[in-house]
């Protein structure tokens, strides 16, 4: 079987914010030892050096302009208000994925396009993502959290057991446009506890992996994955890769890239997530 085309969109999350080039050479690694993948990382600025990983294979303005998108199989979104605040470019995305090329959406990009804070919408994104960061959302402090995975069935998770990580847990997303969609696994939000923003958990299982579509495109939102480029006293970590350690997260990120290009996951199902992060 062939290998699957994936595209990789890297641009600043927040203006500097989420330290996205260091995810994507590290998503790199993970989407590479699988040998499912033929791979093309996007990206306006060179990234540093991590571990030898290249980055980027092309930018922005040569790749929008050459219709190179609908090459690909998927594509995985990690550059929210970065790019695609114009009209022309907005269209060329959602006409990608509405024609059946998979999407992934990733941690840190659900407040993007968000128009009451002064964002250029893109309300077709928020339809691809399912669940966005609106008010009142909020989170926690970079902390353990316990994982549960509430669909066994799906090829994405079946076989996968919970599990234990270190993370940021977004609250009270918002489905802000009623799209269907499907929790693949939660995590539960303690309403004892104080979020940064001041506000209590919610007492729920929260959301932390959805899937949904958009046209005939497949859709995988994975919401776990905080990595900030420094120690801001969010939590121990925070500034690290312990986010995207735990095996199952790795393997669930890997399997929805496939299952997003393809809707099964059968190059991939056997990926044990070994890589070793940088």
């Amino acid at each position: 079987m062939e290998r699957i085309k994936l595209h990789y969109l890297v641009g600043d999350v927040h203006q500097g914010g989420h330290d996205v080039r260091r995810v994507a050479a590290n998503n790199r690694i993970l989407l590479e030892e699988s040998g499912a993948f033929d791979i093309t990382v996007v990206c306006d600025e060179p990234c540093r050096d991590y571990g030898g990983r290249r980055l980027p294979d092309i930018g922005f303005d040569e790749y929008l302009s050459s219709g190179m998108i609908n090459e690909c199989e998927v594509i995985v979104f990690n550059c929210g208000n970065w790019r695609f605040n114009d009209p022309e470019e907005q269209k060329i995305l959602t006409d990608a994925v509405a024609s059946g090329r998979g999407f992934v959406f990733l941690h840190g990009d659900h407040p993007c396009y968000w128009k009451e804070v002064g964002m250029k919408p893109f309300p077709e994104i928020e339809k691809m993502a399912m669940m966005m960061w609106r008010e009142p959302t909020s989170h926690g402090d970079y902390t353990d959290h316990h994982v549960t995975i509430t669909d066994r069935e799906h090829p994405i998770t079946r076989g996968l057991p919970d599990f234990d990580t270190r993370d940021e847990l977004f609250c009270g997303l918002s489905n802000v446009h009623g799209v269907p969609c499907r929790a693949l696994a939660t995590a539960y939000s303690d309403a004892g506890l104080l979020s940064r923003h001041g506000r209590p958990g919610t007492g729920r299982d929260e959301p932390v992996a959805l899937v949904g579509s958009y046209g005939r495109g497949r859709t995988y939102n994975q919401v776990l994955g905080h990595v900030w480029p420094f120690y801001t006293g969010h939590g121990l970590g925070e500034n690290t890769m312990l986010s995207l350690s735990p095996r199952p997260l790795r393997m669930m990120f890997v399997r929805g890239c496939e299952w997003a290009a393809r809707g099964d996951v059968t190059l991939t199902k056997d990926y044990r997530g070994e890589g070793v992060m940088v």
